[in-house]
């Protein structure tokens, strides 16, 4: 995932991999003047490469030091997996932005060498795994818990993963993994509460109750399941999850799935939570206790958000936001809305073509680029040529599991960026995923301020209920949608209907859901329409296909 503009004429290839870079000179990118301490440039250079190794596959004698590392295929999950495996190599953090403001290994084990022997503080240093004490919210967080706070029923913050199991589980032991996960997450077991500023508070709650249904068919099971998943939760009385199971009568077959509030998940915790529910199950159902090291606890989660901060430059991300998040077009859709304002989220579900995502990939690695700068380039052609106006925002969440101890945590771990793409409908693919690929390259380099202190850089204007940096989310949900792997019992992810989204058109592109994929576009019909979104589902498609012709 990346962000920046470019030129909307026919771009040379070449220039697609430099649009992924910034520009020498930029305040993030540190000049080289005298001896700094710390180790030295081959040791580093080492490191990286092994870094790269592990994540890439690519053997570590052979790296290619000066290609733009999404050019060798790196997805932002992968980039977030380096910088953690560099962070425990070196004993200190490397930050994501820097991975998209250095763009190459060379330039990455450069400003490492520049930055090595700077103090910080270790991630987690000083608290034990697992630490009960309060923690403040991260800046995501707090604005998803007073927003429970004001609308304590919106379904906008569920996040829900199901699967389809082969089988009928065992409730005691499925039971009982529930219990285990809601004792080892802390997040899931806590209260969320006010004093001052919002904090979350590990509590000795009782896990939630294995909701337990039963359905003639399938097709009714999954009925059942999204009513119990779409029940409200109560943060401050420590109601965070609820698991839910339905055996289908007609079948030997068990729908399970969880809702958890977002500000206690997010899409890099369902491999995490999926593997320790795994874990705790095939232990229990044998017998046995799960033997998993203790999980970071919130307040070392907390601490481990912030260690990367000496090493970036926030005022120049803040100037770099003050000159891109102002002046851009709110949507108008044709059209517009379809129901009165309250109507709960609806949904259009398309199939991605046969071949379409591995096309894409392809696609990107020749252009240089990431996988989401192809499909978000589609998206912006597509809303720019229904909408006729190219200048808008377009959210997309950001990973912050940059080093090992988020890596292990379940929890919120995001922020939201706000993309300006300026997406030319009348371009070229080729210019058009260059300047996507550009936007998003200085965006996702400007990282490490919150969205709530880039909304603060918005220049005062009339007031409104719309969100003024983006009215459109658009996601690649490439993260692990995680295997549950229980013993003797086949499953397979599918992905349920959603409760409610955030932004006003929401779309995600699932480029492993199923055998082909899917694209998924929810929105809010009190202020478009289903025929616009399918219009726009159908527009992005169209796009990705020509760019594969």
């Amino acid at each position: 995932m990346p962000a920046s503009t470019g030129p909307h004429a026919v771009v040379p290839l070449a220039a697609a991999v430099a649009a992924e870079g910034v520009a020498a000179g930029d305040p993030g990118r540190p000049e080289r003047g005298g001896d700094v301490a710390g180790r030295g440039l081959p040791e580093i250079r080492a490191a990286v490469a092994a870094a790269l190794a592990v994540v890439t596959g690519l053997p570590a004698d052979d790296v290619p030091w000066d290609t733009g590392l999404t050019a060798l295929g790196v997805t932002s999950l992968e980039i977030g997996r380096i910088c953690a495996r560099l962070g425990d190599a070196l004993g200190r953090p490397v930050p994501i932005s820097q991975i998209y403001r250095q763009r190459t290994a060379a330039g990455l084990a450069e400003w490492i060498h520049a930055t090595d022997g700077r103090p910080h503080a270790a991630p987690g240093e000083g608290t034990e795994a697992g630490d009960d004490t309060r923690a403040p919210l991260s800046p995501t967080q707090t604005f998803m818990f007073m927003k429970h706070v004001f609308k304590p029923d919106d379904l906008s913050l569920h996040s829900v993963r199901c699967w389809r199991i082969e089988g009928r589980p065992d409730r005691a032991a499925l039971a009982a993994a529930v219990e285990y996960l809601h004792r080892r997450h802390r997040y899931l077991s806590a209260e969320y509460l006010f004093q001052e500023q919002p904090y979350v508070r590990p509590a000795d709650l009782p896990a939630p109750p294995l909701g337990a249904f039963l359905a003639d068919t399938e097709e009714e099971a999954k009925d059942v399941l999204a009513r119990e998943l779409a029940k409200p939760f109560r943060l401050v009385r420590g109601d965070v999850w609820r698991p839910v199971f339905v055996a289908v009568r007609q079948a030997h077959v068990t729908l399970f799935g969880y809702a958890v509030h977002h500000v206690a998940f997010d899409g890099g915790s369902s491999e995490v939570l999926a593997h320790d529910l795994s874990a705790a199950y095939n232990a229990y159902a044998e017998g046995r206790t799960p033997g998993l090291e203790p999980a970071p606890g919130p307040r070392e989660v907390a601490e481990a958000l912030e260690a990367h901060l000496p090493y970036v430059d926030l005022d120049a991300q803040r100037e770099y936001w003050r000159r891109t998040i102002n002046g851009m077009t709110p949507l108008e859709y044709p059209g517009g809305a379809e129901a009165p304002r309250g109507t709960p989220c609806r949904m259009i579900d398309l199939p991605l073509p046969a071949g379409l995502a591995d096309g894409v990939r392809g696609l990107a690695q020749r252009h240089g680029v990431s996988p989401f700068a192809v499909y978000l380039s589609a998206y912006g052609q597509g809303m720019a040529e229904l909408i006729g106006e190219h200048d808008f925002g377009v959210g997309t969440p950001v990973n912050r599991r940059g080093n090992s101890v988020l890596s292990r945590a379940a929890g919120c771990l995001i922020d939201i960026l706000p993309l300006r793409p300026r997406t030319d409908p009348d371009a070229s693919p080729a210019a058009s995923i260059a300047a996507t690929a550009g936007a998003v390259a200085e965006a996702f380099s400007a990282q490490d301020l919150s969205i709530s202190e880039i909304a603060g850089l918005q220049l005062k204007t009339e007031s409104t209920d719309r969100n003024r940096m983006f009215q459109t989310m658009f996601v690649l949900q490439d993260n692990g949608l995680g295997e549950l792997a229980l013993k003797g019992l086949p499953s397979q992810f599918f992905r349920p209907r959603y409760p409610g989204v955030s932004g006003e058109v929401h779309a995600e592109v699932w480029p492993a859901a199923g055998t082909h994929g899917r694209l998924v576009i929810g929105y809010h019909p009190d202020r478009t329409s289903g025929a616009f979104c399918t219009r726009l589902a159908e527009a992005m498609l169209d796009r990705l296909s020509g760019y594969l012709a």
